[in-house]
Order: C-alpha cells, then structure tokens, then sequence
C-alpha cells in the first residue's frame, strides 16, 4: 500500500489506484506510450519541454501534489541527452 501512494497522503487517490492495478503489458504498449507522449507534447514538435508538461496539469488535482520545481528536477531526470527536452525514447 505505502509503494501505491506516491503522494505520501496516506490515502491512495483514483490515479494511484488505477497506477498500482494496471497490468504492465497493458501501459507500456508503444502505441498507448505514443498516445500519453502526444497528450504532452501539444505543439507536434516530436519533444516534450517544461512548459508542456506544466500546461498540461494546469487546472488538475495533480497541481496540488506537482510543484514546478518538480517537474524541472524530473524533466532534468529524464532528459538523457540534456538538450531540455523528451523525445519519445527518453519517454519510453
């Protein structure tokens, strides 16, 4: 239960519920990762930047729990060649 609870709340939410239950081979499909890519990157550059990610959880509960910080220090995590932005094989 405490590794399904990403937010340290103490509760597990509908995102962290449905995070924890669903089936590896289902979520990491290349096409259903193409389709959460493409949800991020709304300007079809082929790359997600900051801003993307940011805009994206503008208006969500996620806001409350995903600071800006935050997603600098894991879009930094995550961008392997360092230029500032996901491709979709950092995505993957």
């Amino acid at each position: 239960m405490q590794s399904a609870d990403t937010d340290g709340s103490g509760e597990i939410n509908y995102t962290e519920f449905l995070a924890a239950t669903m089936d590896a081979n289902v979520f990491m499909r290349e096409d259903y990762l193409r389709t959460a890519f493409n949800m991020f990157d709304k300007d079809n550059s082929g790359k997600i930047d900051n801003e993307e990610v940011i805009a994206l959880l503008q208006g969500e509960d996620l806001g409350v729990y995903v600071s800006k910080d935050a997603i600098g220090t894991a879009m930094k995590e995550i961008d392997a060649n360092g230029d500032g932005e996901i491709d979709f094989d950092e995505f993957m």
